[in-house]
């Protein structure tokens, strides 16, 4: 190596390490990232508990990693560059067989920590006079096994659910939808966790015949991209979800979203009402302008919120309480469609005694509906027994 050649190369990694530490002194923080939608840590000035514990150092090395500039590009440079190398995964995302699909890293619980958490349901049901079901939504890296790459570690095998429905008590019926969330059907967005309209669709007729409402689905009753004589409408052709933006995947075409039901239900009697900030006001089965965002899935009832509540007098069935995450959004028009009142009740955002709020709205049954990997994760279960 020539002193020249030395030169250059000190030149060029202090002007690196310079530069960009300039660069992210000088520019203002970023609040919220599109592309990875989430919130971004932010600087906190230290204090002498802050740096006797650590915890400065702990959050500013999360801040210079968020606040990094171009961390998009370099993001979606690192994706790329783990391609070429031949690697299937990147920030914990799997890159499907076909090249289009991505799949978010799956931890099953623990046997202790899957025990408590149906312990919680169980309590429900014994706390309740009304039927209680439950069922948990399986990954989609079960349902779309074929796509993943060889000897992934980290994915959903079945086991949880089979374990969780094993685990209920004689106060819970659990209801298994993996019968019909296969990858012989469009279940799941190529970019996001979240079940399709599709997806939903098959759900909601697995989980009426599971709560008895109606006949068995056969075979045919799947077929054609139409439910009861409706066609399946687009929405938006530039859908990339959650699970694209941990990957920096950005050769991944977007997905599609569509909608079945029209807005009020096909009869036209559907009012919804939202509690976003816990008051009530009106609101609606789709949000249209939150087709103009990143986070498109939004569009169905606006996101997630502590109680939505839906009415349609015309409907045959009672009064459905639905324990909620996020499916049951694009779940709730055909939910809207058998019900005359769907309560969506999201233990993460709301504190209310669910036992008291079944008894003082007259519902008169219940349904606990969760991802299996949301189920896996959340630390609110435990308002299941209050």
């Amino acid at each position: 190596m020539n002193k020249k050649y030395s030169i250059f190369i000190t030149v060029l990694f202090c002007l690196f390490t310079f530069g960009f530490g300039a660069a992210l002194i000088l520019t203002p923080s970023r609040d919220f990232s599109e592309q990875e939608n989430r919130f971004l840590t932010q600087f906190k000035a230290p204090t002498a508990d802050t740096l006797r514990s650590g915890k400065f150092m702990e959050n500013f090395e999360k801040y210079v990693s968020d606040q990094f500039p171009l961390r998009d590009q370099w993001i979606q440079l690192k994706a790329r560059s783990e391609r070429l190398l031949g690697k299937q995964e990147n920030n914990k995302v799997y890159f499907g067989a076909d090249g289009q699909t991505l799949f978010a890293q799956f931890i099953p619980p623990t046997d202790e920590e899957l025990s408590q958490r149906v312990g919680f349901v169980n309590k429900l049901g014994e706390n309740l006079d009304v039927p209680v079901y439950f069922s948990l939504v399986p990954d989609k890296s079960w349902a779309w096994a074929s796509l993943l790459p060889a000897n992934a570690p980290k994915v959903d095998d079945g086991s949880t659910i089979s374990r969780a429905e094993a685990l209920c008590g004689g106060s819970v019926t659990y209801i298994d939808l993996r019968t019909m969330l296969t990858e012989e059907q469009d279940a799941f967005y190529r970019t996001d966790h979240h079940w399709t309209t599709m997806g939903a669709r098959l759900a909601f007729q697995r989980l009426m015949s599971g709560m008895g409402l109606t006949r068995p689905i056969e075979a045919e009753d799947l077929s054609g991209l139409s439910y009861q004589g409706l066609p399946y409408t687009e929405v938006s052709d530039s859908f990339y979800g959650t699970t694209y933006s941990s990957s920096g995947a950005g050769w991944v075409e977007p997905d599609s979203i569509h909608t079945v039901i029209p807005e009020g239900g096909t009869k036209g009697n559907v009012t919804v009402t939202g509690y976003p900030e816990g008051a009530p006001i009106d609101s609606s089965l789709y949000h249209p302008e939150k087709l103009e965002v990143k986070d498109k899935y939004a569009y169905f009832l606006g996101g997630n919120q502590p109680l939505c509540v839906i009415k349609n007098p015309d409907a045959a069935g009672g009064r459905l309480l639905v324990v909620r995450d996020s499916y049951s959004d694009s779940l709730a028009p055909f939910l809207a469609e058998a019900f005359q009142e769907v309560h969506l009740f999201d233990l993460r955002y709301n504190n209310m005694s669910l036992t008291q709020y079944v008894t003082d709205n007259g519902i008169d049954q219940v349904l606990v509906l969760y991802s299996v990997a949301n189920f896996s994760t959340d630390i609110n279960l435990f308002k299941l027994d209050h």
